[in-house]
């Protein structure tokens, strides 16, 4: 699958939030996800994970204001992104790492494994 089907479009929010985009992406033994944050310093940028899911939070250094005219006007100041992704698999939350540079945010997530121990006779 391509880098353009797995990207997800940034969407319209109604609270002042703006949808990063991201991309998920399998490597076996980790997930890692990564998101586009553009107008973000690291200090600003809150990661909180569960065993199945995700959230970023990140307050952008100056808001943006975009207009969508049509049939209704619009006009949206946003300043913050905020996003939440529901994971394929279970992670370990506690071993997750991330880092981020040149607003490019990258969370790597090692997945569950389960050892079960065999006795041998």
């Amino acid at each position: 699958m391509g880098i353009e089907r797995r990207i997800i479009k940034a969407t319209w929010g109604y609270n002042g939030d703006l949808e990063p985009l991201y991309e998920l992406e399998d490597t076996g033994d980790e997930i890692i996800v990564t998101f586009d944050l553009p107008r973000v310093k690291r200090e600003n940028v809150e990661i909180n994970t569960t065993e199945d899911t995700v959230e970023i939070t990140a307050k952008m250094s100056e808001a943006v204001c975009w207009e969508r005219w049509g049939s209704v006007q619009r006009r949206i100041s946003f300043t913050q992104f905020r996003k939440q992704i529901r994971l394929p698999e279970p992670i370990e939350p506690e071993k997750a790492s991330a880092s981020f540079r040149n607003g490019v945010l990258r969370i790597i997530l090692p997945k569950k494994r389960r050892k079960v121990f065999i006795p041998v006779q």
